[in-house]
This record gives structure tokens, sequence and C-alpha cells, in this order.
């Protein structure tokens, strides 16, 4: 699955349960030196959508220079979800 975020393709892996070193739990997590972005697989459809539109828009910050926090970045993909936006982003993956 791809993506093309600020002129760079990212490929998007559903990848099983991550666990940081501290021990929590990620949902999903990308990285911008190798354009990927990965979400755990085992999450509600609904769940992997919103998780992805929360690591789109962190790559979207990060690749900008901006500054953002979790909780700003939570009540974006959020409401973004609610808005339809994620099912968009979701079958353009899936699709491209």
């Amino acid at each position: 699955m791809k993506l093309n975020i600020g002129g760079h393709n990212y490929v998007i892996n559903e990848v099983p349960e991550t666990v940081r070193e501290d021990g929590k739990l990620l949902l999903g997590v990308h990285n911008v030196k190798d354009c990927t972005i990965n979400i755990d697989k085992e999450m509600k459809h609904t769940r992997k959508v919103e998780t992805l539109l929360h690591e789109v828009i962190h790559v979207i910050l990060t690749n900008t220079g901006c500054d953002h926090d979790e909780r700003t970045i939570d009540a974006l993909a959020n409401g973004m979800l609610q808005l339809g936006i994620g099912e968009y982003v979701w079958k353009k993956v899936k699709n491209g």
C-alpha cells in the first residue's frame, strides 16, 4: 500500500502489534527517513483509518517543520474521520 505525502511516496504497512522499549503499545508509527507508516493490523477498521490519518498528519507537520503534540494530532485525526476523509484516504492507499 502506498500514499504520496508532500511529494514523498510512503509505504503503508499493516504490522503485528508494536511495543516501544518503555512498554507502551503503539497503534501506528511513521518514519520520515524511510517514508513508511506502520499500523497495527489487529485493530478494527475504523481504528486503522483513524490511526492512518493520525500518522499522515504527523508526517505533514514534520515535513513542514511545524511543532505539534499528540493531543492536537488526535483531535485533527478524529475530526477528519468524522467528516469521512479517513475512508477517502484509506481507499486511496488500498488502490494506490
